[in-house]
């Protein structure tokens, strides 16, 4: 590779941060004679922390400005969580490959003293979440919990529940897994299964945009693991066909298993105060996924 530095755009938050040094370890054992400046930057949710994200015009309000910034030629990679990423990348910009998908399941963590199962709680529970998927899924669960919006980021998050602002949050376990926040003992964890909440698209996964064409564009492809790549494309196109941004109350997985893929989806819809929730599931020959991809946008 003939540039021997590279600017990497990223968040400033923990997570973010982790999430960018496990890209450039895997870059830098592929490519020793790279070095890396990180190009730290605050996006628009990122500025503006009291705002619930429903309250934000468009979508890529966790990715906009390192966009921009790739555009503008000021950073040559950025680093994002999949699911933050709107479902069509700007003009100019592609992902240029992801690394190996995490645990792809949410997680309820809550504090101890409400017992070691939730429902088995009699009292009303709030639950942090800005998230209408989660909210729409967890809710219809357990008739005792509450969800009430929540900002910030994971450790502050879990310092709202700690100070009672919140009975539990609801995390996505890859975060909590890269952050070391998994087991930590004034907490208890409830992990569920796909079937009773199902993740975000492009959740657990950490996709690597580039301008289309450059160099460090096929460099990223050699360490891009396929797998979570081709589960990304099938869960944006699903997005895409549903119309369906982080605001909506919408959940995706696809899963590449040997030569097929299983598309499981969900959505929730509110009638006279009553949220129902429809989901579906297919599978089809990973070779012909858009047909099968068609067919779960057109069943919900």
């Amino acid at each position: 590779m003939k540039k021997k530095q590279i600017r990497i755009g990223t968040r400033g938050s923990a997570l973010a941060l982790i999430q960018t040094e496990m890209v450039e370890d895997r870059l830098q054992s592929k490519y020793p004679d790279i070095s890396f400046e990180r190009v730290i930057m605050k996006t628009e949710a990122d500025r503006h922390k009291e705002k619930s994200l429903d309250k934000f015009s468009g979508e890529g309000v966790f990715v906009k400005e390192l966009e921009n910034a790739l555009l503008s030629g000021r950073i040559d990679i950025a680093i994002h969580s999949a699911k933050d990423m709107p479902v069509r990348t700007a003009e100019g910009l592609c992902i240029a490959g992801v690394l190996p998908r995490g645990d792809v399941r949410d997680v309820l963590v809550y504090r101890k003293e409400l017992g070691e199962t939730v429902n088995n709680i009699n009292a009303t529970v709030r639950i942090g979440t800005d998230s209408p998927r989660r909210k729409s899924q967890l809710e219809a669960m357990y008739p005792n919990i509450i969800c009430e919006g929540i900002r910030g980021n994971v450790p502050t998050r879990l310092d709202k529940v700690r100070n009672g602002q919140y009975d539990g949050v609801i995390l996505a376990a890859a975060g909590l897994e890269r952050l070391g926040m998994l087991k930590l003992p004034e907490f208890n964890y409830r992990y569920f299964t796909e079937d009773e909440i199902l993740p975000a698209g492009g959740q657990a996964i950490i996709a690597i945009e580039t301008r289309i064409g450059e160099e460090i564009t096929a460099c990223v492809d050699t360490i891009s693991d396929k797998t979570a790549f081709y589960e990304l494309t099938v869960e944006q196109y699903v997005l895409r066909g549903l119309n369906a941004g982080c605001h909506e109350p919408v959940a995706v997985r696809a899963k590449a298993v040997n030569d097929e893929i299983i598309i499981n989806a969900a959505r929730a819809y509110t009638d006279e105060n009553k949220t129902n929730i429809k989901r579906i599931r297919k599978i089809g020959l990973l070779a012909n996924w858009e047909k099968t991809a068609d067919e779960i946008v057109r069943g919900l």
